[in-house]
């Protein structure tokens, strides 16, 4: 809450805003295209994160070292094909729901 004078004001941006941005920091995604690491801190060059839900009925668990994927999983909740991408490296894919694909770029 932000108060001002006799009125305050409910901020909600740091609350969602702030968590979502770092997530499209590790996977960017649209219908057809799932990008791992699109702008990984400098800060964070090793780690790892599960259960990121991806545009297009996706959900991907991805780990790192020093900068490089190291793997990533993506299940189908409901998609079927998509490009998987890190880097210029790249894979096409094709799911049924509930399959998963492990990829080590």
């Amino acid at each position: 809450m932000y108060s001002f004078g006799d009125r305050s004001i409910f901020q909600i941006d740091a609350n969602l805003g702030a968590p979502a941005a770092m997530l499209e920091m590790l996977l960017y995604a649209r219908p057809g295209v799932i990008e791992l690491l699109p702008a990984l801190p400098s800060a964070w060059k090793t780690g790892s994160v599960t259960g990121i839900g991806a545009r297009g009925g996706f959900s991907v668990d991805l780990a790192w070292k020093d900068g490089k994927v190291t793997s990533a999983t993506v299940r189908s909740v409901g998609g079927t094909e998509t490009e998987v991408r890190f880097g210029r490296w790249k894979k096409r894919i094709t799911l049924r729901r509930g399959q998963s694909v492990t990829l080590r770029p």
